[in-house]
């Protein structure tokens, strides 16, 4: 639950906590609250996230519950919302176990498997109540701990925080992109909005998580590419390449053709190539394309000014071949 900013190191001594409710900004903590709302641990009464300024609730108290619908039920009428954006919904000690206080254990199987419990119970409950009639989607985080067993296929889709690549000039080692996108794929699967959500701003960068989003793109999956509070546009939001003609399946092992990550689409087709040149696994393939391709290359983008016009373009340059560094990606449209 959402209390003050931290100042001085972990102090909940800041501003309140607001989200916004209708027309207005309101303070999320309420004027009252009950102890048995709050996790405790070490021989603390409730746990403070020490970035946030949020203590951490106790999903399986009967009146943290209601209180928690209560309050979102309202806010989802007056906000006129289709869903609920859960953030974070994550084991807490997957999120930084030092940056609590009391710190929580770094890796505690049980610790682990009574959260999992916890969160597991928490959205079977809220499937079955009223606000269960609209979407959840929890924030997963990047969702490449492979000690990670929450069923989030029990909510209405899921947003990966991460997507793709953690950063500018940088990359998951292979193996946690795979865990990442196979288990977008399981979502995707089971008909569940996916919403991968990068912070790259590189060309490259962008264009890698864009690849990566068109391999597993299914009826509900999303891509933001988000630097900022401000509305944004990215050029690769436009790239007309259409949609796919064949099914990305149900492990991203069945789009491999043997150098890279490919799939068709009826106006071209994607290329990817995830593996990185920090764990070992960092190659660079040319890809002969069998014909000619125009391939995508972007510029600019990002905030959209006052005038309502997007920065940014999109220029195409006529291929039969690409050569694809580590944790990068093309998109190759039919020319014209």
């Amino acid at each position: 639950m959402g209390y003050r900013t931290i100042q001085n190191g972990c102090q909940p001594t800041g501003d309140w906590i607001a989200i916004v409710e209708g027309d207005n900004w309101v303070r999320e903590w309420p004027a009252t609250v009950s102890a048995g709302w709050f996790f405790p641990w070490a021989g603390q009464s409730r746990v403070l996230h020490c970035d946030w300024g949020w203590y951490l609730a106790e999903l399986n108290d009967a009146g943290w519950r209601n209180y928690w619908q209560g309050e979102v039920l309202r806010q989802l009428r007056a906000n006129d919302g289709d869903g609920v954006f859960l953030d974070s919904l994550s084991v807490p000690n997957y999120l930084g176990a030092d940056r609590f206080s009391p710190a929580l254990p770094p890796l505690d199987s049980a610790f682990e498997g009574a959260w999992t419990a916890r969160i597991n119970n928490w959205l079977t409950w809220l499937q079955g109540q009223a606000v269960g009639e609209y979407d959840l989607v929890p924030n997963a985080g990047a969702w490449i701990n492979n000690r990670d067993s929450v069923d989030y296929g029990l909510a209405d889709g899921v947003m990966i925080e991460g997507f793709a690549i953690p950063a500018d000039a940088s990359s998951y080692p292979l193996g946690d992109w795979l865990l990442q996108v196979n288990r977008a794929l399981g979502m995707i699967q089971k008909g569940r909005v996916v919403i991968g959500q990068t912070y790259a701003s590189g060309n490259q960068e962008r264009l890698f998580a864009l690849g990566t989003y068109l391999l597993i793109k299914g009826q509900h999956t999303f891509l933001n590419i988000d630097l900022g509070l401000e509305p944004e546009w990215w050029p690769e939001y436009d790239i007309p390449i259409g949609v796919p003609t064949e099914s990305a399946g149900a492990d991203i092992a069945d789009l491999y053709d043997g150098q890279v990550y490919r799939r068709s689409f009826d106006n071209g087709l994607v290329l990817v190539n995830p593996t990185s040149p920090w764990d070992g696994s960092g190659v660079t393939h040319t890809v002969d394309l069998g014909g000619t391709f125009c391939r995508a290359q972007t510029s600019g983008g990002g905030e959209v000014p006052a005038s309502g016009v997007p920065s940014g373009s999109i220029s195409y340059q006529a291929v039969t071949s690409v050569t694809l560094p580590p944790y990068s990606a093309a998109v190759l449209l039919t020319c014209p």
